[in-house]
């Protein structure tokens, strides 16, 4: 496991964050997530030494990211790059799948949440099945969301007790490469911290960008560092804010 450096130039770099696993402790359902007092002053300080250069990038929905941020005005992405939202501009979207693709993948996969007691939810750019109460059916939940993405020309991701049918070339790189064409972001190097293989892409872009990916736990990762906890990449960030040269 590769340690990220223990001080980093903030005036220098934008950060970029999942939320789920990353800025609050994953929970069974995904209305039981909170973000902690002290992430959210953390994340006060990050966009103070940054000017700004903060955002996070998220699979879920815009609205449902937006109301758990504690009041904090920054950069949004929801649905997995599909939704942009930028304090004081109207939403944007960056395209995305024929809303009817979405609805039969989501009808297909209807009965299998109904008998299993699982939360099958229409996000506005993907369709995702958790089954955090029913590890139990991983395998079965997994193979039922690629078959229904295949059916209807989508892409499949799997995270954690989650899986996803969504839009091919969207992502949560393409998320962050649209967030560095303009400022605070342009011209920084990004950094981005992520727990699942859903941030994979994003950290993918980020080092493409000259920056780098810190991803929290797993173990086949293309990020440059890795951390064991969320607590452990939350510390490292505060160092580095602390540290800034």
């Amino acid at each position: 496991m590769t340690q990220p450096p223990a001080t980093l130039d903030w005036a220098r770099h934008a950060l970029f964050l999942d939320f789920d696993g990353t800025l609050a402790p994953l929970a069974e359902t995904p209305d039981a997530v909170k973000m902690g007092p002290a992430t959210t002053r953390l994340l006060h300080r990050a966009l103070q030494e940054t000017e700004g250069a903060v955002a996070v990038i998220s699979g879920r929905r815009l609205d449902d990211l937006s109301g758990l941020m504690d009041g904090l005005r920054l950069p949004l992405s929801g649905s997995h790059g599909v939704e942009i939202r930028l304090p004081g501009a109207p939403d944007s979207t960056g395209g995305g799948a024929d809303p009817a693709a979405l609805d039969r993948a989501h009808e297909r996969l209807a009965a299998l949440a109904a008998k299993g007691g699982l939360l099958l939810e229409r996000k506005p750019g993907a369709v995702a099945l958790h089954y955090r109460n029913r590890p139990d059916m991983d395998e079965t939940c997994r193979t039922a969301v690629a078959e229904a993405a295949a059916a209807e020309g989508l892409r499949v991701m799997h995270g954690n007790c989650v899986s996803e049918a969504a839009p091919e070339g969207i992502d949560k790189g393409t998320a962050l490469r649209g967030f560095l064409t303009d400022p605070p972001f342009r011209g920084r190097r990004p950094v981005m911290i992520g727990d699942d293989t859903t941030d994979e892409d994003g950290f993918a872009a980020a080092q493409a960008e000259g920056g780098f990916g810190l991803r929290i736990g797993g173990t086949t990762t293309c990020a440059r560092y890795r951390v064991e906890t969320m607590e452990d990449a939350l510390t490292w960030l505060a160092g580095t804010l602390t540290q800034t040269p």
